[in-house]
């Protein structure tokens, strides 16, 4: 992922609580319309932040996640040219979802004429980025799709204390949705006069961090690569772990922010989306940004994996 450049955004879109697309999710939570739903434990004394998609459809997590599938190829295949179709798909599923079911479902489809090959991954957020971008080394477009659902694990992030309560201020909110992206490459921009949404710029990212400094040492790397690194936009949690290293981030290189005590908090509009969020995160910016400079995306994978990355929006 380090530094992948020449690397284009041409459509996003979201599944979130607020909404089973980008303009309604935005415009609901921005409204502040009871995104956040609380479980009350104990008799009333605990209480526990999280956010629902109540309007999937199924029973099962696995029907509500082939719901959502649904929903964004629908929306994103319709945005694609036709001289890109069909495109590779890369597909991110939530770690209890069985992804052969989905693929047998996707070539008996009416998507299948639409698309080339089918990839299956569980994994989000960064390492999903990583991936996406590397197999883009391969093809002329991709289309990735990511579904997650930590609302669906409740009870066991419940147990193990990390999630956010009248009793402890520094959690997640468990919280579940889909986002897609179609990315491409400038030689297919230029060659097939294509008019993206963004363009990637300068890229990096570290794994395995548990020392609560690799965003800080993300932009200290990123400030000597780039002139000014702009508005931030976030996928982190209210998890201490993210903040802190957010914290000592911004410290390090606060000069070479606009406004870094005001980033723009995906998770305050919907809650943690888990694998999606990086997707997530950079079909909002598309949507929401309105600046011509660049900005910095801050990525918190739940894996240990960070990342900073430029997007600037197109003309």
């Amino acid at each position: 992922m380090n530094n992948r450049l020449g690397r284009y955004v041409l459509a996003g879109d979201v599944i979130t609580p607020s909404g089973m697309n980008l303009d309604i999710s935005l415009a609901v939570a921005q409204a502040d319309l009871a995104r956040f739903s609380q479980r009350v434990d104990n008799g009333g004394l605990d209480r526990y932040t999280y956010a629902r998609v109540d309007f999937w459809l199924g029973e099962t997590l696995q029907d509500k996640v082939q719901t959502a599938v649904a929903t964004l190829l629908d929306s994103l295949l319709g945005k694609l040219p036709k001289s890109l179709k069909p495109i590779p798909l890369l597909l991110s599923l939530p770690d209890k979802v069985d992804a052969q079911p989905l693929v047998d479902w996707l070539e008996e489809s009416q998507y299948d004429k639409w698309i080339s090959q089918i990839d299956t991954s569980y994994s989000g957020s960064v390492t999903l980025l990583n991936e996406a971008f590397a197999k883009l080394d391969h093809h002329d477009a991709l289309l990735c799709v990511a579904v997650d659902s930590l609302v669906d694990d409740l009870d066991q992030l419940i147990e193990s204390g990390v999630v956010m309560g009248n009793k402890n201020p520094w959690g997640v909110i468990p919280s579940e949705g889909a986002a897609g992206l179609v990315v491409t490459k400038k030689n297919i921009v230029d060659t097939l006069k294509l008019k993206p949404l963004s363009r990637i710029g300068y890229t990096a990212r570290e794994s395995g961090v548990s020392d609560r400094r690799g965003m800080m040492r993300l932009t200290r790397k990123a400030a000597k690569a780039c002139d000014h690194l702009g508005s931030i936009y976030s996928d982190m949690s209210n998890d201490r772990t993210d903040t802190e290293d957010y914290g000592f981030a911004i410290g390090a290189r606060a000069e070479q922010f606009t406004n870094p005590q005001n980033p723009f908090l995906i998770n305050e509009l919907w809650g943690t989306l888990g694998k999606c969020s990086a997707l997530a995160l950079m079909a909002t910016f598309n949507h929401v940004h309105r600046s011509t400079a660049p900005a910095s995306l801050m990525l918190f994978g739940r894996d240990g994996q960070r990342a900073i990355m430029q997007l600037e929006l197109c003309a």
